[in-house]
């Protein structure tokens, strides 16, 4: 069957007005100046609400479709315009612009536009693709929720994984009035986008405009980043939900904006809910939070650790409710010595396995940028932010090793098949922290700038004659 692209369009149209709509009831925005901000946003805001919502309902069998999605837009529209109409006019939020910040991201979105045409006539051919998400999708698409055995019967695949992507694409299928794994790609596409559109808006209020828009064009011109959002798999999409929740996070770390603090939560628990993996890099990202901000924030980290925790609640019920089980691991195995020291063949093997992904060409230079980032922030001495991206780095990559580590499966298998998609998550989050922290190095050597050109007209006017000597 032939789904309706206009339907499909008119579905992520209505997922810009939910995130518009929500960014002052979830006070992402607290004042018009920052609500024009942050409407870069609105899109993945939206989509990552939407999907959090429909994941959430098809647990209880309700379907989420478009005349569902013009029910929440009225719904919310009212609440939304109250909250807006009291937020102050507030002071001028300084994004930044500039020529090759500009150009970078106008290429960004003009090669993101190409890849959704293509994307548009694609088929689903990978076996993941369309055996695991692409069934699942399907299934809530056709019966409207998890009540058929594709999500309890194990000879349908993974039954492990959660459901923000199938639900997702469940509702633009319903948007579109048919099943269709070809024209689904172009929502991927869509994804990219707004995942460049809400990083840049993240970053260019804090750093200069060239590192954003580099860091954004970076990333999404990584030759893997495309490759495999195109086969329709969840691992890209989980990293760009992983990679905005990181940065939304180290960012409240560094300035103690509460604003960002419901962006965090939103995006990572939008992360645990789209792969097992989500859970392993949203826990890493609040450790990380917890180390870096120490008391002065701890209030707001907890609150955003319970927020994930909740969104993650319902999907942890419906598997221990239904006896669901991970084929492939169980964590539970990594708090046994006695069961790592059985299989510690296997732990220099996937040490090796998941470094050389990381240093993989497919990632073009996003990892050695990172690690450039890194040193400029430490040579700098700003702590917070590079306490951060060092915590919540090394948790993940061991954390990716450790799932390597225990699982049943051989592990040459496992890393041939896997590990160049887990560390996705791993890349793109260290990529999209770097600019905060060559930012932290750049204000850094600004303050030492203009203290030394004080102190030198200090000492230029100490030696002047004063008119009264001469």
């Amino acid at each position: 069957m032939t789904g309706s692209l206009a339907g499909l369009v008119a579905a992520n149209v209505l997922f810009i007005v939910v995130g518009a709509e929500l960014l002052p009831l979830l006070r992402i925005a607290r004042t018009r100046a920052q609500m024009r901000a942050r409407l870069a946003l609105s899109y993945i805001v939206g989509l990552a609400a939407v999907g959090v919502l429909a994941a959430h309902l098809a647990l209880v069998h309700v379907p989420v479709g478009f005349v569902e999605l013009v029910v929440l837009v009225v719904v919310l529209a009212w609440p939304a315009w109250r909250r807006w109409r009291a937020l102050p006019s507030g002071p001028r939020v300084p994004v930044r612009f500039g020529i090759v910040g500009t150009i970078c991201f106008v290429a960004a979105l003009t090669l993101l536009g190409h890849a959704a045409r293509a994307f548009e006539v694609r088929p689903l051919v990978e076996w993941d693709g369309w055996a695991i998400w692409g069934m699942k999708a399907r299934a809530l698409y056709d019966f409207g929720g998890v009540q058929h055995t594709v999500f309890t019967s194990a000879p349908y695949g993974p039954l492990q994984h959660p459901l923000w992507l199938p639900a997702v694409e469940s509702v633009g299928f319903r948007a579109m009035g048919a099943y269709d794994g070809t024209l689904i790609h172009l929502q991927l596409a869509l994804l990219a986008i707004g995942f460049a559109a809400a990083l840049w808006a993240l970053l260019a209020e804090r750093v200069p405009a060239a590192l954003a828009g580099v860091t954004v064009l970076a990333i999404v011109a990584a030759d893997s980043v495309l490759r495999q959002l195109a086969g329709n798999l969840a691992d890209i999409p989980l990293a760009f939900l992983v990679a905005l929740g990181a940065v939304a996070l180290a960012a409240w770390v560094r300035d103690g904006d509460a604003t960002l603090l419901p962006l965090a939560a939103l995006f990572l628990g939008a992360a645990t809910l789209t792969k097992p993996e989500g859970m392993l890099f949203a826990a890493a990202a609040i450790v990380a939070a917890l180390v870096a901000g120490g008391g002065a924030r701890l209030r707001g980290t907890l609150f955003s650790a319970l927020a994930v925790a909740l969104i993650l609640l319902p999907w942890r019920i419906y598997v221990a409710a239904n006896g669901l089980k991970n084929p492939e691991y169980d964590l539970g195995d990594a708090l046994r010595p006695s069961y790592l020291a059985d299989r510690s063949d296997r732990f220099r093997p996937a040490l090796a396995g998941v470094w050389h992904q990381v240093w993989s060409s497919g990632w073009g230079l996003l990892v050695p940028f990172a690690l450039v980032a890194l040193a400029a922030a430490l040579l700098a001495g700003r702590a917070r932010v590079a306490a951060f991206a060092v915590v919540w780095g090394v948790l993940s990559f061991f954390g990716i090793v450790l799932i390597f580590w225990i699982s049943v499966v051989p592990v040459e298998l496992t890393l041939k098949w896997a590990a160049y998609r887990t560390v996705a998550s791993l890349v793109l989050g260290a990529a999209a922290l770097a600019p905060l922290l060559a930012g932290e190095a750049w204000l850094s050597a600004g303050d030492e700038a203009q203290a030394a050109f004080a102190a030198r007209l200090r000492r230029l006017r100490a030696s002047r004659p004063s008119p009264r000597t001469q």
